[in-house]
């Protein structure tokens, strides 16, 4: 009874800005909601550009050893989130990486990110631009579209 998972839209923050609305703000309705005895606490989410499952707890030392697990898996080089994206066109390749840079860009009233193909060392340096790498497998194509199943390394 420690765990909950919940599934959260693109475009929700964890953390808002002041006067935001965020997923922090709701865990106390949700909580109420629920008639949960304890306050509810993030274990892991995805960033404010994705969706996917939050987990939570109510129960700080069921809290810690999660983040922990996550914290010592990458230190060990495992990478225990795995992601699912379905993709118009499909990878000459059925696993490979993906390596690319990524940055943050106004528009409108929006800032979201995107791909830069090839970042400058300037660029990187200034962190302007964050190097990532992703592992890929295709798990599945039809229509021109394939179903690729992701591991981030960064």
């Amino acid at each position: 009874g420690a765990l909950l998972a919940l599934s959260k839209p693109p475009g929700l923050p964890v953390l808002g800005r002041p006067g935001e609305l965020s997923l922090t703000l709701l865990l106390p309705s949700l909580r109420q909601r629920l008639g949960l005895p304890a306050e509810l606490h993030v274990v892991k989410a995805p960033t404010r550009e994705c969706s996917g499952l939050v987990l939570l707890s109510g129960c700080h030392r069921v809290t810690e050893q999660i983040q922990r697990f996550f914290t010592d898996a990458r230190r060990r080089g495992r990478y225990p989130a795995t992601y699912r994206a379905v993709t118009v066109g499909v990878p000459a390749k059925a696993e490979g990486e993906i390596r690319a840079g990524l940055c943050w860009q106004q528009q409108g009233d929006t800032t979201v990110v995107v791909p830069v193909p090839a970042p400058g060392c300037r660029s990187l340096a200034r962190k302007e631009v964050k190097s990532t790498l992703t592992r890929y497998r295709v798990l599945g194509a039809a229509g021109g579209c394939a179903l690729l199943q992701l591991q981030p390394r960064t």
